[in-house]
């Protein structure tokens, strides 16, 4: 029976630590204001977004046509390279295009 007390307690405990602080003072009755940007912002996120996936494509494309593995692996590390800096600027991206 005490085992089956103490994981209880561990099991809330847990998922009490997984909230956000967030979320213990969320109040429904005042929503937060959606994240936005100016036009010119937008204008350089956009354009610095097109220019990596222009990359990330011309990098898949190498990748497709090389028949040396080891050089395979180097053209790999790359696209993870400009995955890393493309992904933030796509969610950012959405996160503004979702508030408007």
């Amino acid at each position: 029976m005490r085992k089956f007390v103490c994981l209880t307690m561990v099991a809330l405990a847990s998922g009490c630590s997984v909230i956000p602080p967030q979320a213990w003072s969320f109040d429904p009755t005042q929503p937060q204001p959606r994240a936005t940007l100016p036009v010119a912002e937008i204008v350089a996120l956009t354009d610095r977004t097109a220019q990596l996936q222009i990359e990330r494509n011309d990098i898949r494309a190498k990748i497709a046509n090389e028949p040396d593995a080891s050089k395979r692996l180097d053209l790999y590390g790359e696209l993870h390279r400009v995955g890393m800096a493309l992904s933030p600027l796509e969610r950012r991206l959405a996160n503004v295009a979702a508030a408007r």
